[in-house]
């Protein structure tokens, strides 16, 4: 964090595939094993589809399913939808993408402002109540990678959450406060990627949760805030194009997603998150949304390369990932893209949009009953949620626990009791 410290109805005419989202359930029959007019490759199963309205935007990759890769262009995206800072209902001209017969059991994808979760055969509504979570650099405890096994300790906090919070979605910041120990996902595997895999795979292992996994900081990164942000947590991704370094990173930071893409291929319960709060507020939503559609994209080419579904993607916003405001003008032209925000607290306005799909991806420092009408509120329009921060370890203001120094001992604080409070009376 420490940034935020500082400061259908729908018929197919190839099948019957028929959409029934009026009670958040997507029934999907047989498409006859044919290609759709948007493009799908059904591979005998039916595509995911659910662009509502007028598609007047670019064509976006279409996604894998069944373990068929879908055609390029097989999704349409409006570039026409707009803001809608009270409604939380769905809006025609929306980037989405249904859920599919052939999609396997527990992957997550989106279809207008909501995210859904397949059993296979049908879909329902997936809402995710959890918490951050660290990587093993415990928010600076573990700053020099003194401790032994820190991965078990992760899976001791996950597990104990899960158990008594009920928690059913965790984010984990990757490299985050890793100085002066600077580490890479492409770097040293035994040091970083080994244990950081092992850990999220064990978190994923308990059935229903999921794991936002955000690549925080990366050395390839660029145009981060040195002003009056934290340089470690608002670096934008690069490419080859604008690459810090072209002799070391060529491709900028493609590569990492590429290899993230590859380490969790299989996995239906990782969402990837491109990045923190990039830029922190010095950049303009234009340079924000071209490098997080080319990271997107570069995901979804490494997807359908290895012939696996598409991921949930989470894209953060500006002015430290408050504002994503833009993203519901001219939403990016892929499939199974959510839209971060981050608030200390956040305003309704800010995540509250008719035709994009939002996570906040972190919330805190509430007053008075703030708390009690977010809760009320996120709950009536089914928005994911993540509270900041649950480290037993050391200080990650505003905490959920105390600091207890043990991955068991997870005694949580007052606002930790408040957020505690919510996660056991809302459960899936």
């Amino acid at each position: 964090m420490h940034t935020e410290c500082m400061k259908l109805f729908r018929l197919r005419s190839n099948g019957f595939v028929t959409a029934l989202i009026g009670a958040g359930i997507v029934v999907w029959g047989n498409a006859c094993g044919s290609s759709n007019p948007s493009g799908d490759e059904d591979g005998g199963a039916p595509g995911s589809s659910g662009g509502s309205g007028s598609s007047s935007g670019s064509s976006s990759s279409g996604a894998t399913q069944g373990g068929s890769s879908s055609s390029s262009g097989g999704r349409s995206s409006s570039s026409s939808g707009s803001s809608s800072s009270g409604s939380s209902g769905s809006s025609s001209g929306s980037s989405s993408s249904g859920a599919s017969a052939g999609t396997p059991s527990g992957w997550l994808s989106t279809m207008g402002n909501k995210i859904y979760v397949t059993n296979g055969t049908t879909s329902t509504v997936w809402m995710g109540r959890g918490v951050n979570i660290d990587d093993i650099f415990m928010c600076g405890y573990n700053g020099t990678l003194w401790m032994t096994s820190p991965e078990q300790s992760i899976e001791q906090i996950a597990s104990g959450l899960i158990g008594t919070w009920k928690t059913n979605f965790f984010r984990i910041s990757l490299s985050m406060d890793s100085d002066p120990t600077i580490t890479s996902w492409l770097a040293n595997p035994t040091q970083y990627k080994t244990p950081m895999t092992n850990a999220i795979n064990a978190i994923g292992a308990h059935p229903g949760v999921y794991v936002l996994v955000t690549l925080r900081s990366e050395a390839s990164m660029i145009l981060q805030d040195t002003t009056d942000g934290d340089p470690e947590a608002t670096g934008i991704p690069s490419n080859s194009t604008n690459t810090p370094n072209a002799a070391t990173y060529p491709s900028g930071t493609d590569t990492v997603y590429q290899a993230l893409v590859d380490t969790f291929a299989q996995s239906p319960f990782v969402l990837f998150g491109l990045t923190n709060e990039p830029g922190g507020n010095k950049r303009t939503s234009a340079v924000l949304s071209a490098a997080m559609s080319h990271a997107v994209g570069v995901i979804r080419g490494e997807e359908d390369k290895l012939g696996v579904p598409h991921h949930l993607v989470s894209v953060q916003g500006n002015s430290w990932t408050s504002d994503i405001s833009f993203y519901a003008t001219t939403p990016l032209p892929y499939d199974n893209v959510v839209y971060e925000i981050h608030g200390y607290p956040p305003t309704a306005a800010s995540y509250t949009y008719a035709n994009i799909p939002v996570i906040v991806g972190e919330y805190g420092s509430f007053t008075g009953s703030g708390a009690a009408t977010f809760f009320a509120d996120v709950e009536t329009k089914k928005i994911s949620t993540l509270a900041w921060d649950a480290e037993p370890f050391s200080d990650c203001a505003p905490d959920l626990l105390n600091i207890t120094t043990s991955a068991t001992s997870l005694t949580p604080s007052t606002w930790g009791s408040t957020v505690m409070g919510y996660l056991t009376t809302h459960t899936n």
